[in-house]
């Protein structure tokens, strides 16, 4: 990975824990080092709301970015992790677009309302997409409720 790449991966970094201090300014969110890399994700987030704690988040600002790709290579990260019980969130944009998306397991995500309150069933272990802005709220209401 060159230095372009790099500096554009710390920049949506940045981002993205800027957003999750501005949803959550008692939390404790943090960047994971080069060394910390095989053992947290891209972001992770301490002292914080419950669900939030528990996620696994990786980050991709990419041309043509994979979520299923880069969910699949979280998925492998938690289970060689200290903590394999977290559920794996990509956040992702496209270059050259304005929104950003998260994608996550439809389980990943029924836990999510389930503990909002909303008790939902599913079959399926399909993919969900969504603003982040919309996963956020989902995550607030989580926090309010539990």
């Amino acid at each position: 990975m060159g230095l372009m790449q790099r500096t554009k991966g710390k920049v949506f970094e940045r981002k993205i824990a800027a957003l999750l201090r501005q949803r959550w300014p008692e939390a404790v969110v943090r960047r994971a080092s080069q060394a910390e890399r095989a053992h947290n994700p891209d972001v992770f987030v301490e002292r914080g709301p419950g669900w939030l704690s528990g996620i696994w988040l990786e980050l991709q600002d990419a041309r043509n970015p994979n979520p299923r790709a880069k969910l699949e290579q979280a998925e492998r990260d938690i289970i060689a992790s200290v903590d394999p019980l977290r559920d794996a969130i990509i956040v992702w944009h496209r270059l050259a677009e304005h929104a950003i998306w998260a994608t996550l397991r439809t389980g990943a995500y029924l836990r999510l309302l389930r503990s909002s309150g909303r008790m939902i069933e599913d079959q399926h272990n399909a993919l969900v997409t969504m603003e982040i802005d919309d996963l956020l709220d989902v995550v607030e209401a989580a926090q309010r409720s539990g």
